[in-house]
């Protein structure tokens, strides 16, 4: 126990026996049995010496006024209103409203209906409005027997707020918090809310006497016995548990932070959070007591002969006793009532915090003292700290608490870093958010750039090693974070002490240190210890290739390498997977990388880049063509060297299939280029392609025809030439029916190897040039057919050929015809429109306004019609666009 309050004597010896107090300001009332009021003035003297710091400098009284006529009765109950001056007394079981402003107390009204009242309880509200201005509203509730009475106060009267409200027995004590009233009666407890709900709470105990006292924060304290048990206005416990007196209580009074009852021996002053027994006063044969309204820290109690003054003892000789006996809840209350300037009582108030939150954590309770340190802003390196091995040696050393860190082992250890891994996520996000804010224990962290840099370096290092210590799952997520600020070489040894080689790999990674990343991953590949693990083979090492970019294509290159001499399948992954970091490595270099190291390779890889990532670079596809080229002669050679190879014949004909799909389909390739690079000996039906390409399509035909001696599939190029959007490609059945029958004028492509038979000893096919003609008549010109078909084919077998030809040209001449009538229809038509407008007139006369600018047109105004009708000046055209 410690001393709280001094008890000073006011009155001693009253002539009068006191039955009622009430106090506000520096004033006192007291009600006597006789039905006297007096009013008293109550100041603290000045202490006798200017050294004197005790707190037994007494109080001067001053018997203000008094009127012994007051009632006849005695006084039972009275209640001061002071921002309304204001007394309302109880007494002969009627209830009066007084004038405090006059001398005797005059009585403003009386409460004709509160006759046979046994008590009553006020409700008055104070608030502030946004000008300043304080406004106070008061509301009475009277107690008449089985009746609750209610009135509020306003134009100097009470006025009744609503029909009286009927209980089933007479309240011996009332309690009013908002819209709840807390009734006591003999033998239990009941909740009314003013709309009439009500709710039985628990009986009184072996004592029958209820005690109700309304508190601070909308809450009541009941009396059971020696107990007392707090609840809020819904019936609902506030506190784990309940205040113990040495014995049942007669009357409580709060003054925060504690509660004074008034016992049959003595004062008792008790603190509810945490339960505390704080002082006893013997003060002989007190019976009443009372608080000063709006003023803490003063307490009147009487005796029916005496009144004593409680006054708190200064909060500044009080905190050193709670510090010591750890009392931290009850020290940060008190600090707060300090009459210290805001600035001083801030920093006295966050010390205790701290010094609270350091004893919970010695407690045990990690989850709330690192909670309170957050809310305190503490420095994360003096909670860390709290941690054996997180914090770095040269922290560590700057670091001082107040008591000796406990030792944590076992499950203690691990409930505290999982405590700690909360508290750290809430601080990164405070950190990321831009919310650095001010602690005092231990640096003063300020909002500057670099030091928030140095926090979160601190706080991301140490998730990770807790990480580590509890859940090493989530050491990945945190270090794939891009904003991770894990403190590099710290990190790494963390992350090689305990093993985590991929993690380590991704610290690596995060921090853009490729090579050593994928060092680490070659020594991991093939290593007997790595397998089975994410590490083994080259997978890791693929999948990190592939997310390098551009900037890397060095790097990768040097790895790819690598990778590509024991597995070229996975090697090739590396530049053909669809990942957009892997599309935008520059193909050029890439190709020309595999070309010049990795020759199989280019293939699939070209053919990687024009069909699905759809490249028109003409420079990809003519590489695409030669490599087709060159594997197709390669695969030739072997089957000259061994012709019974079924998997070579295979891949060999699959090839050539290839080659010529894409030379058909290229429309990107330049033919020319590829032409040059092509063998004279082989290859003469994809040589044709690419002759047809720059339209030189007699020399393909001749190469089908005399070459190849595939007259079908001369015709099929014929068609596919035909069927083209192009012009020029309208002649080849010419020139394939040039080649049938004259076979002298071929045009040879020096240097191609051509059969042994010339050319010129050749006959003329005339047979399947007549069946060309039947089959296409629409597709050849009659007119040169004709100069080149020998003379001695007889006319029947050119009927049908003729007929077809000139049905073809009738029917494009009708067409034109058709097409010529519908253009001078057309044309007529926008004739006559035009005619209709230039005859329509136009008269402005000096009433005429233009639309847009409603100014008159002048003499010399220019002028526009537009489509609606309405005219306007040529300069106003544009504004109605």
């Amino acid at each position: 126990m410690y001393d709280a309050y001094e008890a000073l004597p006011i009155l001693e010896k009253l002539p009068l026996q006191i039955e009622s107090i009430a106090a506000y300001d520096e004033h006192l009332l007291v009600g006597t049995q006789q039905g006297h009021l007096l009013m008293y003035s109550v100041l603290q003297g000045a202490s006798s010496s200017s050294a004197d710091t005790s707190l037994s400098s007494r109080c001067e009284v001053h018997l203000l006024r008094s009127n012994k006529y007051f009632a006849k009765k005695p006084i039972q109950q009275l209640a001061v209103v002071p921002e309304h001056q204001i007394l309302i007394s109880l007494s002969d079981y009627l209830v009066s409203v007084h004038d405090l402003t006059v001398f005797n107390f005059p009585v403003i009204t009386s409460l004709n209906k509160s006759k046979g009242a046994t008590c009553f309880s006020l409700d008055v509200k104070r608030q502030t409005s946004l000008t300043g201005e304080i406004s106070v509203a008061v509301r009475l509730c009277v107690v008449v027997k089985k009746k609750l009475q209610l009135f509020y106060w306003k134009n100097r009267e009470f006025r009744e707020l609503g029909p009286d409200l009927s209980v089933s027995d007479t309240p011996r004590t009332i309690g009013w918090c908002r819209e709840t009233l807390c009734l006591g009666f003999k033998g239990e407890y009941c909740l009314l809310k003013l709309e009439g709900e009500q709710r039985d709470l628990f009986p009184t105990g072996k004592q029958p006497e209820p005690l109700v006292c309304a508190l601070q924060g909308d809450r009541f304290a009941l009396g059971r016995d020696e107990q007392t048990i707090m609840i809020d206005i819904d019936g609902n416990p506030c506190t784990k548990y309940t205040l113990t007196w040495s014995e049942r209580p007669t009357l409580l009074v709060e003054d925060s932070p504690y509660i004074l009852g008034v016992l049959t021996s003595c004062i008792e002053i008790r603190a509810a959070e945490p339960r505390l027994l704080v002082q006893r006063l013997e003060l002989p044969r007190a019976r009443y007591m009372t608080s000063v309204i709006s003023k803490n820290g003063q307490i009147y109690v009487a005796s029916p002969s005496h009144v004593w003054c409680l006054h708190l003892v200064p909060v500044h000789l009080q905190l050193p006793r709670l510090l010591e006996d750890k009392h931290f809840q009850l020290a940060i209350q008190l600090a707060n009532l300090s009459n210290e300037p805001q600035d001083i009582r801030s920093q006295q108030v966050q010390h205790i915090q701290s010094l609270f939150a350091f004893n919970l954590f010695q407690k045990h309770n990690f989850d709330e003292s690192l909670q309170l340190f957050f809310k305190l802003a503490t420095d994360p390196s003096y909670v860390i700290g709290l941690f054996p091995d997180l914090l770095p040696v040269e922290f560590r050393k700057k670091v001082e608490y107040p008591e000796a860190v406990p030792v944590l082992q076992g499950r203690d250890l691990d409930l505290a870093v999982l405590a700690l891994i909360k508290y750290l996520t809430e601080v990164r996000n405070d950190l990321m958010s831009q919310n650095v804010k001010t602690g005092t224990n231990i640096m003063d962290v300020s909002s500057s750039l670099k030091l928030r840099r140095q926090l979160l370096e601190i706080v991301d290092t140490t998730l990770l090693k807790c990480y580590l210590l509890t859940n090493d799952a989530l050491v990945a997520s945190l270090l794939r974070l891009r904003d991770n600020h894990c403190h590099l070489a710290e990190s790494e040894r963390a992350l090689k002490r305990h093993h985590k080689h991929a993690e380590l790999i991704i610290l690596y990674q995060t921090r853009g240190l490729h090579r050593k990343a994928l060092e680490l991953l070659r020594r991991h590949a093939n290593s007997a210890e790595d397998f089975g693990s994410p590490l083994a083979h080259h997978d890791r090492t693929v999948q990190y290739l592939q997310h390098l970019g551009s900037e890397q294509t060095d790097l990768i290159f040097d790895f790819a390498s690598w990778v590509i001499q024991s597995h070229p399948e996975d090697g090739l992954k590396i530049f053909i997977e669809d990942l957009p970091e892997v599309e935008e490595l520059p193909r050029a270099k890439v190709y020309d990388f595999l070309y010049k190291n990795h020759r199989s390779l280019a293939l699939p890889y070209l053919e990687h880049v024009v069909y699905e990532w759809q490249d028109s670079n003409a420079l990809f596809h003519n590489a695409l063509a030669v490599l087709y080229k060159d594997k197709i002669l390669r695969l030739e050679k072997h089957l000259q060297e061994d012709n019974n190879d079924p998997a070579i014949k295979c891949e060999y004909q699959d090839s050539k299939a290839k080659l010529r799909s894409f030379l058909e389909i290229s429309r990107h390739c330049s033919p020319e280029a590829i032409l040059v690079q092509f063998p004279y000996d082989c290859l003469f039906e994809e040589r044709a392609i690419l002759l047809g390409k720059v339209g030189r399509h007699e020399q393909a035909l001749s190469i089908y025809t005399n070459i190849l001696k595939d007259l079908p599939a001369a015709i099929e190029y014929c068609n596919i030439c035909y069927q083209s959007d192009s012009s020029a490609n309208k002649e080849v059945y010419f020139y394939f029916l040039k080649l049938l029958l004259r076979p002298d004028d071929a045009v040879k492509i020096p240097g191609l190897a051509y059969p042994t038979e010339e050319l010129h000893q050749r006959k003329p096919d005339v047979e399947r040039a007549l069946e060309t003609l039947d089959r296409f008549p629409s597709r050849i010109d009659p007119i040169k057919t004709l100069h080149i078909l020998p003379a001695t084919i007889p006319l029947s077998e050119l009927k049908r050929f003729l007929q077809r030809s000139l049905e073809s040209f009738a029917s494009q001449r009708r067409e034109l015809q058709l097409l010529r009538g519908l253009l001078y229809a057309e044309h007529l038509q926008v004739h006559e429109q035009r005619i209709e407008c230039q005859n329509q007139k136009v008269v402005i006369t000096e009433s005429n306004i233009c639309h847009v600018c409603k100014k008159r047109f002048g003499n010399q105004s220019a002028f526009v019609r537009c489509s609606s009708g309405e005219i306007v000046h040529f300069s106003c055209q544009e504004k109605l666009i």
